[in-house]
């Protein structure tokens, strides 16, 4: 009986292993077929291309693809500027369902995005510009709700444009020289950092941009109006005579209506409140006092939680496309040569939220995690914040965290830490029952 129970057993693990070993192979041959019909024209590949089925893509490091820290499966593929041509097979690539990255700029690739895009809905960064890319966007593109970036810019591209409402933490989109047609959809443009869609077939009105987007990205459009291109939208004819006249008449006749019914309500309601007006008062003082208690506990449960700030994915600036400056190091060479724009560029999370700022928690490579403070709504001049920053350094005792860098700016405040895993002080303090309760209390 022994025998036949370690029998089974090795028989279970090795049916497992297979099963584990037959979905790596599924997406590796999977990649083998998308990159066939994507031949680099007159050019060899070396022997290290890697993309054939007798080596492994984590493993064998294939060219231009990254994978988690276990090798096990496919996150990055960045095939930029190297001649690539042929047709573009989305139903191939999405097999490798974990993407978060694909990157194909500059090359020769054309064909259409079809609906196997959708597939890769883990994807935060998606660069098609520069390549021969035709037809229309799918309907439901807003299925990627986790894209950040988005370049399709200098395609062959038509249709409308894709609505992105849903995407909420989108950082940027180019559409720029393509033959996109109808109406710009309703963004949160509040969110973008860049915003391009000139030169292609728009039309209509060009909505509330916030002031944060200025010709360039609108125009070559002739079908487009308003703020911040020159043309102005045209006002709507004027109504005939006739048709004002029978307004007016029709306005009075209502009008006349609508008195005499207000009259005989106000009548009514005099009566009914001469006689319940002691009943009233007393009720009234009642519903008063229930009202400032509950607007007591709302603000002081607000204070502590911050309910009501809208979700964020990633740390956003203005700043973004402008001269890049490097970090001021204090404490830590790990972020020597970090520059602001690599804080934009890095994967973000929003871990908490204050009265003056948000917390992100920031993935750079190499294992590199840190937490960024972005403050806001705090009027600290550069200077001053130079100089609290320098007496932060200077502390120095075991139980104080040291910064390791700050960066400064006219429109940035952004002091940078080595990111704790064991989160935050009020938890520690007070445990996870009393935080629960005080955000069931401020959503209330």
């Amino acid at each position: 009986m022994d025998r036949v129970s370690i029998c089974l057993v090795f028989v279970t693990f090795f049916l497992l292993f297979l099963t584990v070993s037959s979905e790596d192979e599924e997406v590796k041959q999977a990649l083998v077929r998308f990159m066939a019909k994507l031949t680099p024209a007159n050019v060899e590949r070396a022997l290290n291309f890697g993309w054939n089925v007798t080596s492994d893509p984590c493993r064998d490091k294939w060219q231009g693809v990254s994978c988690d820290s276990q090798l096990n499966s496919v996150r990055k593929i960045v095939l930029d500027q190297i001649n690539l041509t042929g047709d573009f097979d989305d139903d191939a690539l999405c097999t490798a369902s974990s993407l978060l990255v694909l990157s194909l700029n500059d090359n020769n690739i054309g064909g259409e995005i079809t609906q196997e895009i959708l597939n890769c809905q883990y994807l935060t960064h998606l660069y098609l510009s520069g390549n021969r890319f035709w037809g229309s966007l799918p309907d439901n593109f807003s299925r990627l709700s986790n894209l950040k970036r988005l370049d399709l810019s200098d395609n062959n591209l038509s249709g409308q444009l894709p609505d992105l409402s849903r995407v909420s933490g989108l950082l940027s989109f180019h559409a720029q020289d393509n033959q996109f047609s109808g109406e710009i959809p309703e963004i949160d443009f509040s969110n973008l950092l860049a915003f391009n869609v000139s030169n292609n077939n728009l039309n209509g009105v060009i909505p509330d941009v916030k002031g944060r987007f200025g010709e360039n990205s609108f125009s070559g459009n002739p079908e487009l109006c308003g703020k911040p291109l020159p043309k102005a939208c045209p006002t709507s004819p004027p109504a005939e005579k006739e048709s004002k006249s029978s307004s007016k008449k029709g306005f009075l006749i209502y009008s006349g209506y609508g008195l005499l019914g207000l009259v005989v309500v106000l009548f009514v309601a005099f009566k009914l409140i001469k006689k319940r007006r002691p009943k009233t008062e007393k009720s009234n003082n009642v519903v008063e006092a229930n009202n400032s208690t509950n607007k007591a506990s709302k603000n002081s449960s607000d204070f502590k939680t911050g309910v009501g700030n809208r979700s964020e994915y990633s740390i956003t600036s203005i700043e973004s496309g402008m001269v890049s400056s490097s970090l001021v190091v204090l404490s830590s060479p790990m972020v020597n040569g970090l520059k602001f724009e690599d804080l934009l560029r890095a994967p973000a999370e929003l871990v908490g939220k204050g009265k003056h700022g948000s917390l992100y928690k920031v993935e750079l490579g190499g294992g590199v995690t840190l937490a960024v403070k972005r403050i806001k709504d705090w009027e600290i001049g550069k200077e001053d914040f130079k100089k609290r920053m320098m007496r932060i350094d200077q502390v120095k005792h075991p139980n104080v965290l040291p910064a390791m860098a700050y960066y400064c700016s006219k429109q940035e405040r952004l002091p940078v830490y080595e990111f704790q895993q064991n989160g935050s002080l009020f938890r520690l303090l007070h445990g996870p029952t009393i935080l629960s309760r005080q955000t069931s209390t401020g959503s209330g």
